[in-house]
This record gives C-alpha cells, sequence and structure tokens, in this order.
C-alpha cells in the first residue's frame, strides 16, 4: 500500500505506530517477564490506551486506516522484548517505545493541518508521555536524566523511515 498523504496519511501512519505499540505491550505480557502488581497494572492500561488510540486514529484516517501494525517498527522492538532477561529489561524496552511515541506525536503535531486532526494528536501525545513517567517509575529512574526539558523530535518514527502498511 502506499502511504497516503495529508492529514489522513499522517493520521494512518499514526495508527499503525499504537497498534505496533499495542503489540509490543501484548508480546510482552506473554512473555511472562513482567509480573510485579504495578507492571502488570502499568502496562495493562497502556496497551489499552494505545488500542484506544489506535482506533481514534483510525476513523479520523477513514479510507486511509491501515489494517495492521506497523511491521518495522515491530521488527524493532520484538528482539528486545523477547531478549530481555528480566522484568526491569523488559520495562526499559517499552519505555524506551513510549519516549518515541511523545517523540513521534510532536512530528505529527507539525504535519497535520485541520484543526480535528491537530486536537486528536495533541490529546494522544500526552498520554505517552504519562506512559513514560510511569514506566520511568517502576524503574526507579531519575527524571531529570530520564525526560528531557522541551520535548523534540529526536526520536520521531516518521512515514518514511516507517512507512504504514
Amino acid at each position: 500500500m502506499t502511504q497516503a498523504s495529508g492529514d489522513a496519511g499522517i493520521e494512518a501512519f499514526a495508527q499503525s505506530v499504537e497498534l505496533a505499540l499495542a503489540q509490543a505491550y501484548e508480546e510482552l505480557a506473554s512473555t511472562g517477564k513482567v509480573t510485579s502488581p504495578a507492571a502488570v497494572d502499568t502496562t495493562t492500561s497502556c496497551a489499552t490506551h494505545h488500542q484506544e488510540h489506535a482506533r481514534a486514529l483510525g476513523d479520523a484516517a477513514g479510507s486511509s486506516a491501515v489494517s495492521g501494525p506497523n511491521a518495522k517498527l515491530v521488527g524493532t522492538f520484538r528482539t528486545g522484548i523477547r531478549n530481555a532477561p528480566d522484568e526491569s529489561a523488559a520495562l526499559g524496552v517499552v519505555l524506551g517505545l513510549e519516549n518515541q511515541a511523545a517523540s513521534t506525536y510532536l512530528f505529527v503535531l507539525g504535519a497535520l493541518e485541520a484543526s480535528e486532526a491537530l486536537q486528536l494528536a495533541a490529546s494522544i501525545l500526552p498520554v505517552e508521555s504519562e506512559h513514560a513517567v510511569a514506566l520511568a517509575e517502576l524503574l526507579g529512574k531519575n527524571p531529570r536524566e530520564t525526560f528531557p526539558p522541551f520535548e523534540t523530535q529526536d526520536q520521531a518514527l516518521k512515514p518514511d523511515q516507517f512507512p504504514a502498511p
């Protein structure tokens, strides 16, 4: 499938990212590595949020909506999750993904034009950041060493590098 252009194309791309993130949490759960109640609760909530984001983005993308996760992104996290030796390492993989997701939404906000599309992306970006904060807290990470004072696009996933299916 050729990447759709305009807002619908960006929304479809973001939908593919959200579907991949939801899949990351599904795969994480299936490994049995996440066992502490707080981590299970947090990762379950993150997965649910990503599924909800994907649904909303798919609705917004209309006929450009994708039917599956971003394959290249799935390929980048799958090995990390499978090879993580324990809960902490596995949570570190999804923490990295959440930081990339927040950065990606900053990119998305700069690419969209319509108010409705901008509002949807703007409502998702802080949730991705909240996921990162929750995961970092589970890992006992110092916020000053984990999060920048300003979000940048440095870690953003972009459609030319991670094309939607």
